[in-house]
Formats: structure tokens, sequence, C-alpha cells
């Protein structure tokens, strides 16, 4: 995962985190288009919920013009918010104002000419709730499918937020009641509070189940889930460690199909009571051990207008239980689906996250491989660029290149440096007996013969046809002569395999030191030990020749 990604996802879970403080829901929600408009690097970011009302979006928070947002309605049938909202999907309009659902009145009061919008629908469950905006006013500050993703995954947070405000403020009514009343509304906050204090969804079960303890007496409570082929299983329990079951509750199962009260409540989708379980003929325990059940209440889980589980509370006390309690239980039931929906949520984008992982390094891995092709053919090239291609040693080019700057260090320092010519004699009747080929041959076992009796820091080029120059940094006339001679000698040495028995042949070498007035340049250093090795020429060939100073 890049580093950008990972920046986005650790941000948007900080929100989730702040969603746990006792923050108010105005100050979340500023708090979330702040991290939007840093995140998709916009100009302002603005959340529009919807007036029911009068069918329209209203501003309920803003990174810029707050106070002056606020006042404005925006239509759900000439706005791209209101596309975004009625579609249910992310629109991006990156030429915002030729958009035919533009609608000019925000910019018009604002003194702002938008040119890219995003908007994202808020949604929680099945109800759309409104719209998370992003706009920039400048050219070329275009979004792209990666800031639709980031302001969706806001979004999520942004309707869980006003879910769980809405629900505070339900319950905050209920505290207006009698004691019952208070004790309820506060054991559903303290549900709503589990929503957001955990991602693993059986805690929160497990809270929910403590909270409906607190406001509807019972001896053993359960969440229960349906499985394939009808079965209700107890997924979590409350109390029933003092009846000895508690090691035993996932195995604790239901036929729906032979419980009527699950039957009727999975066909209703409204919560049950019965009073007095040996009155109702349907009744069925689950096990022999849970016969001490004499009340029960019981309200579904509903996800996505489906009944996915169901909350039961137990009693061995008769009547226990009223119309009043289920419909309290149904406030739970409400958390629990809550809480079962975000678990599967948070695990979906946990697999996306991980495949997305295993893709992003599936494609470094390619990107690292293509990078490591592109230096080795870069390598290759750069090589060949400096090479003389039969020989292998440095090319005549680069052999000046590497020269001048040998000469240059050689003459600021005052240091010395010698230049030998090198050149195989008699090599046109090689080529003339032998073929190229052969002549070929003598050229490259003569380049790995110098190679491999030079320094590492002298420079061999071919300078052209059968001659070579090596520079030697650092080497008075006499040691580059003991040098040449020793090249002479293993020159001579060197056979070439022909089809008529092996040959062998000689080089004659001039020599040449940097004298300051009369080698201005490499090539004049270069030319003189050339001359050099014209006079070995002319005494005989195979032998060294060095050119006096004046």
């Amino acid at each position: 995962m890049d580093q950008d990604t990972r920046l986005r996802l650790e941000r948007i879970l900080a929100i989730s985190y702040e969603m746990i403080s006792t923050a108010s829901l105005d100050d979340i929600l500023h708090r979330i288009v702040q991290v939007a408009a840093e995140l998709v690097d916009c100009e302002t970011v603005g959340i529009l919920l919807l007036d029911e009302s009068a069918n329209i979006l209203r501003f309920v928070a803003a990174t810029l013009f707050k106070d002056r947002l606020l006042d404005i309605p925006v239509p759900l049938d000439v706005s791209i918010a209101g596309a975004a909202f009625t579609s249910a999907q992310p629109i991006i309009a990156n030429d915002a104002r030729r958009d035919p659902r533009y609608y000019p009145k925000v910019d018009q009061v604002l003194g702002l000419s938008t040119q890219s919008l995003v908007a994202v629908p808020l949604q929680f469950r099945d109800r759309k709730i409104g719209v998370l905006e992003a706009k920039n006013k400048k050219q070329g500050l275009l979004f792209d499918a990666a800031d639709a993703e980031t302001l969706a995954l806001l979004a999520a947070q942004t309707t869980i937020a006003i879910e769980n405000a809405r629900l505070l403020d339900q319950y905050a009514r209920l505290l207006q009641t009698e004691q019952t009343e208070h004790q309820m509304a506060d054991a559903l906050r303290q549900a709503s509070v589990a929503l957001s204090s955990t991602l693993d969804y059986a805690q929160v079960i497990d809270r929910i189940l403590e909270q409906v303890s607190q406001v509807i007496p019972n001896d053993t409570s359960n969440v229960m889930m349906i499985e394939a082929g009808d079965i209700a299983r107890v997924f979590r329990g409350h109390g029933y460690a003092r009846f000895g079951t508690a090691e035993k509750l996932d195995s604790i199962t239901l036929n729906i199909a032979d419980a009527a009260g699950l039957r009727q409540m999975r066909a209703t989708g409204k919560p049950i009571v019965i009073p007095d379980v040996s009155q109702d003929p349907t009744w069925v325990h689950s096990r022999p051990e849970h016969a001490w059940i004499k009340s029960y209440v019981g309200a579904p889980i509903i996800i996505h207008d489906q009944v996915a589980g169901f909350l039961n509370a137990n009693s061995a006390t008769l009547n226990a239980y009223d119309q009043t309690d289920a419909e309290r239980l149904q406030a739970f039931a409400a958390h629990a689906a809550t809480a079962i929906e975000n678990a599967r949520l948070y695990q979906q984008a946990q697999q996306e996250i991980a495949e997305r992982i295993k893709v992003e390094e599936e494609l470094r891995q390619h990107r690292d491989h293509l990078e490591e092709l592109v230096k080795e053919r870069t390598a290759e090239l750069q090589r060949l660029a400096i090479t003389d291609p039969l020989t292998e040693v440095f090319n005549r080019r680069h052999l000046f290149v590497l020269g001048e700057q040998a000469f240059q260090q050689a003459q600021r320092y005052r240091h010395p440096l010698a230049a030998l010519m090198i050149d195989l004699d008699h090599f046109k009747q090689i080529n003339d007996r032998y073929g190229h080929a052969v002549g070929d041959q003598a050229l490259k076992k003569l380049a790995e013969r110098l190679v491999s009796n030079l320094r590492a820091v002298d420079i061999l080029g071919r300078y052209g046809g059968e001659e070579f120059v090596v520079l030697m940094p650092e080497t008075d006339g006499e040691t580059a002569r003991q040098t040449a001679e020793r090249l002479c000698a293993s020159i001579r040495a060197i056979k070439v395999e022909t089809a008529h028995g092996g040959i062998s042949f000689t080089a004659s070498i001039g020599i040449a030191t940097l004298h300051a007035a009369n080698d201005v340049t490499i090539d004049a250093l270069i030319q003189r030990a050339d001359a050099a090795m014209y006079a070995a020429k002319q005494a005989g060939r195979n032998q060294v020749c060095a050119q006096r100073q004046e």
C-alpha cells in the first residue's frame, strides 16, 4: 500500500475514534469536513442533510462560509448534490458549471465559481439522509475515483455519527419520563456508546445484553442468528451461568418452522410477548433444562429489511413482560442490528484492504522488477556507448573523455602523466593472409593481454584500427618505459590459432610524458606518443621508443 493510501485510512480511522469521545455532533461533523478537505485536497467541503418537511437539502457543516451556507436550501431535482442523493451514487463533475444539474445559487451567494465538484450520498442502511460534497474553484484541481472513495468512507462515519446523535436525542427525550424510562434511556445510551467503542461486535452484543438486563428484568437473555436451513442458533447469551449452560450456548438451536414465536416475528417484523409460556401451545423449549422459563419477550433483528436474528429475554416469573417491554426490547434489537451490520462492513473493509494491499504489493514487486530491468538495460546501454564492441576496452570517444579528466588533474596538481601508443606490427599482412576473422582475434587477444598487465588506474582505449592508447596517471618516463617493455614482451608471447596453425605477432610502442609547455591538450600528449611509436616502427618494430623532451 502506498504512503498516501495508508495516510487516508489512518485519518479516517482517527475519525472513528473521535466519535467514541463525548464530542457533540456539530464538533464531529465539523471535524469530518476538515479531514475530508485535507484528504481530497479541495477548497471546501460541506455536509447537507435532508429536510423532509420541505424535501430539500440544507447545509449543517462546512469548512468555509459556514454561517452563510446554512441559510441556503439546495433543491433535490436541480443540483448535483440532489442527483447524488436521489441516485444513492457518488457523482464526480470536473466541469461542474457545464453540468445540467449544476445549481448556481450557492456560488452566487458566496461569490464563487465552482470548477469541479464531487458529491457522495449519506445513507444509513436503506434510508437516505443527505450528501457529503467537496468543491474546487480553480481550474486543474480535478477529482478522481480515489477522492470519491475517500469521501464515501467518511460518509459512512458521518451517517454513523448522525444516526448515533439521532438515537441519543431520542433517548434523551425518554429521560424526561419516570425512573424506569430514565434507566431505559441510559441503557440505550450505553448500548449506543458500545457501538462506537469497539469493532468486535461480539463484545457489543454482550454490552447490549447487559443493558437489556438493566431495564427489562430477566433471568437470561440471548441473541439468536438465523443460519441456512431456517435454524436459529444462539450467538451470545447473558445469565446462563447460573443454569449451568453458559458453555453450551452455541449449541442451543431452534428450528424456526417448529417455533411459532420466531416464525411470527420473522413474518411480521414485530416483537412478541408471551406472559405465560405454559398457556401457549406453540411454545417450544430449546432444552429440557430450560423448563424453568415462565415468561418470554422477543424482538426481531432486522438488517436491510430482512430478519437476520432475534433478541430474546426469559424470566422464571409469570406475567413478567408486557407490550412496553416488547417495544423497549425492539430498541435494543435495532442496536444489535447496527452492531452486526457494522461488523459485516468492517470485515468486508478489512478484506478489501487486505486484497488491495496484496494487489499493491504485487504491483510494487512488478514495478521493482521493471525498474531493475531498466537499470540493467540502462547500464548495458551506457557500457555499449563507451566500449569498443570488438575488444571491449574503451572506445576512442570515451578514451578522450577519461583522458581529458586525467590530463586536467595532472596539470592542476603538477603530477606526472604518461601516454603509450601501441600499434600491432604488420597487421595488414595478418588480415590479408589469414582473413579478417583472425585479425579480429589478434586484436581481442592483444586487448586482453594489455588489460591483464595494466593497473586499475590506467586508462586503456582503442584509438583506431590496430592502435591502442594507454594513459598512465602518476607515472614518470622511466616507469612508463618499464611498463612498455613488459607489455612488448608479453605481446610477443600471444598465440592465435588459425587453420594453418598458430601465429604470433609483435607490437611497436611509443611513449610520451606530460610536458607543461608542449602539451596544452590531451590530444597533444597522445600525438607525441604516436610520433614516438612511428620512431619505433622506423627503428625496426617490436620495440619501445620514448620521445625525448625538448
